[in-house]
């Protein structure tokens, strides 16, 4: 009996020592428990209390309580105080009545509980301790309720019969790592008198009782990256993105975490971001949100705005989730772990952002470009179809998008757009495929007034296949009579429209737009025409011949003509092309073919309007009466340099719009020299003019002629007489 009472107060010891977890009872020197000597039972109240108070302490185990208010919890050995823990749920069982607990004080014979195991088992499902079968199936073992501390840490069970208690930690809070040891109360319990020798002779009728928890919070980092398709790095300088911290609570609904956690409970502490008490957190410079002080649980990261001068989209309705685990950790959550309800704004769980150490966030963007020929300005003749290629790098969250078009304008005097638009996408190394119009995009022909070009609109459930490759728009246009020649150039423009965000009805606001711009030019020569004197001479015809420039000239299959400023022209001849001079020999080389023919007017002038670069020489085919044909062709070679300022925007504007390329202006030059349009001055001098067949000089001539002749036949008879005498 003497070892039971022994095992009684060592085990009453144990439950108000300070430990992480109901310390043991204080040993004595000699390594056994102590225990004071019995008090008889002579209890002059019928009922008594447990109060608890449960504090936040990392450290090693105190000393043993007295059970009364009064006791106190040091600082632990890193000087840090303890902290009253709110919400830990406390159950408490009567496993031992009054009429036992005096049997037991009595010294009769009573069945004894030897452990808290008796009676106690871990509950895997919340982390606490539960009663396991045998005690949940045997009578005497009496619920007498459960409480949750408050945010002073306490909880207090009131009028409770005299005997022994189980007390159980049944539920933790969130920053808790293990829930404490159950252990016994009794009620009463003997109290420390005021004997100098410590003798326990008293009893406490109200106990108060100080188990401890360790406690672990965690650090969330999200970095955030932005991928822009057609590019292989992943851009970490992404600063300004907004996100929202959520928790989901154990009935399943997911609570904004504004504020750090007080006393174990969430939002109580100071706000997250000082400057925000709207709870927003912002990536900084690195790109970057940590969060430090979380209690365990399931988080997500809620994305709510983008820095718009980047041109990311917002991939809304998507929760980032992890898990904060009961060391602190980030950890990978899961399904199971998330349920079914959604934080406020999403619309699906993103598992795969967590990558170990991080919440990984990637957002992404198209790129867009309009060339000609590979390049951004070309030359072209008037008549001649000029090839756009308008790029477009698809970004991988196309089919979220609501819009995503792309639009082509130019002045229709300038610029008239051919009926040969054709669209295909491709993905890495596989082949293009043609796009159908009507199923994969549709397309609308401009029709404003003084405007030619067109829309085509990505019908963006219909491209998944194209997410994080290419869509290539082919078409011509036909240089128009009426564009601008020169340094000037005829300037086209080209669009594409994308939604700022995922998964939208209707553009709350205006797409993004990505703006590019191509030039065209054409250039002219011209003749005047003058006599020696520096007078005009009308009605002098050149032929203007190109030499064939086999990289920009569309020659036929035959190599025989070609396709120029809008007409086919035949190649001439090894031996036209030497005839004409236009080469020293009949070697073939260089080939020559005619352009058009000048004549010159009133003014001794003409111009040959709307010509690309190259080399170009003039054959005088007919000239001013009394004078000569030139001998030589002229040269009027078009070999132009064009330097073109570009205003080049690096980021989108307070509209959401990128300028990648607007023409500004244009130096047009001939080599080292700033070119202007100067005519060629030929010079045509007088030659010696033959009579006319019939007219009098003939007469006149023949008269001549014949009385010559007659003379030397009169010369020739006088010499024959002489010879006969």
């Amino acid at each position: 009996m003497k070892k039971a009472k022994r095992f009684l107060t060592g085990l009453l010891s144990a439950a108000l020592a300070l430990s992480l977890c109901a310390m043991p009872a204080m040993a004595a020197s000699d390594g056994e428990t102590t225990t004071p000597p019995p008090a008889n039972p002579v209890w002059t109240e019928t009922e008594g209390s447990i109060t608890i108070h449960k504090y936040e302490w990392n450290g090693k185990n105190g000393e043993a309580g007295t059970g009364e208010a009064g006791d106190s919890l040091p600082s632990n050995d890193k000087g840090e105080t303890p902290t009253p823990l709110a919400g830990a749920t406390f159950t408490v069982y009567q496993v031992k009545n009054e009429e036992d607990l005096k049997k037991y004080y009595d010294g009769k014979d009573v069945d004894w509980p030897t452990s808290w195991e008796d009676y106690a088992e871990k509950d895997a499902t919340t982390g606490g301790y539960k009663l396991n079968s045998k005690a949940s199936s045997d009578s005497s073992v009496i619920k007498v309720g459960s409480k949750t501390t408050n945010t002073s840490g306490v909880v207090k069970f009131e009028k409770l019969p005299l005997g022994l208690y189980l007390v159980l930690e049944t539920e933790t809070p969130d920053s808790v790592k293990t829930a404490c040891v159950p252990f016994f109360v009794s009620v009463p319990m003997t109290k420390v008198s005021d004997d100098t020798n410590g003798a326990l002779t008293d009893w406490l009728y109200d106990v108060h009782v100080f188990p401890k928890n360790s406690t672990a919070y965690g650090q969330a980092v999200l970095q955030k990256v932005g991928k822009q398709s057609g590019t292989n790095p992943e851009v970490t300088t992404m600063q300004g993105y907004k996100f929202k911290l959520y928790k989901k609570n154990d009935d399943g609904i997911w609570t904004q975490i504004v504020k750090k956690p007080a006393n174990g409970v969430d939002n109580a502490g100071d706000l997250l971001d000082g400057a925000d008490e709207t709870g927003a957190l912002t990536t900084g410079d690195d790109g970057k949100i940590s969060v430090s002080g979380l209690t365990k649980g399931v988080y997500a990261f809620v994305e709510t705005g983008v820095n718009a001068s980047d041109g990311y989209i917002l991939d809304s309705g998507i929760a980032y989730v992890f898990k904060i685990d009961g060391n602190g950790e980030m950890a990978k959550a899961t399904e199971a772990d998330v349920g079914v309800q959604y934080p406020e704004n999403a619309t699906s769980f993103d598992f795969t952002a967590f990558s170990g150490a991080e919440v990984k966030v990637k957002n992404y963007k198209p790129d867009f470009k309009k060339e000609i020929a590979n390049k951004k300005y070309a030359d072209y003749g008037i008549g001649d179809d000029v090839p756009y290629t308008l790029t477009v790098n698809v970004p991988e969250n196309v089919t979220k998008l609501k819009t995503f078009t792309v639009s082509d304008e130019m002045d229709s005097n300038q610029l008239v757009v051919n009926s040969d638009i054709v669209v295909t996408g491709k993905v890495g190394e596989t082949e293009e495929t043609t796009f159908k119009e009507g199923t994969e995009y549709t397309l609308t022909i401009t029709s404003a007034e003084g405007k030619s070009g067109f829309t085509i609109a990505f019908a963006t459930d219909k491209i998944a296949a194209y997410a994080g490759g290419t869509i290539t728009i082919t078409y011509t246009a036909k240089l128009q009579p009426g564009a601008s020649v020169g340094e000037v150039g005829n300037v086209n423009r080209a669009d594409l429209k994308y939604s700022k965000k995922t998964d939208i009805t209707t553009e709350e606001d205006p797409p993004y737009d990505i703006h590019d711009e191509a030039v065209v030019y054409t250039f002219k020569t011209g003749i005047l025409k003058q006599n020696e004197d520096g007078e005009p001479l009308k009605d002098v015809e050149f032929t203007l011949y190109k030499k064939v420039d086999p990289e920009k000239d569309k020659i036929n299959a035959a190599g025989t003509a070609v396709t120029f400023m809008g007409a086919t022209k035949p190649i001439l001849t090894p031996e036209e092309a030497a005839a004409k001079k236009l080469n020293a020999t009949v070697s073939g080389e260089p080939k020559w073919f005619a352009v058009m023919t000048l004549k010159t007017g009133k003014d001794g002038r003409d111009v040959a309007k709307g010509l690309p670069n190259g080399e170009y020489k003039l054959v005088e085919t007919k000239t001013h009466e009394g004078y000569n044909l030139l001998t030589e062709p002229v040269d009027a070679n078009l070999t132009l340099d064009c330097t073109i300022t570009w205003k080049k925007d690096t980021s989108f504007d307070g509209n959401g719009e990128l300028k990648k390329h607007e023409y500004q202006s244009t130096v047009v030059k001939n080599g080292d020299t700033p070119y202007s349009y100067t005519e060629i001055v030929i010079i045509n001098r007088k030659g010696f003019n033959l009579p006319t067949t019939g007219g009098f000089g003939t007469l006149l001539f023949s008269g001549i002629g014949v009385l010559l002749v007659v003379a030397g036949v009169g010369v020739l008879l006088s010499l024959k007489k002489k010879n006969r005498t």
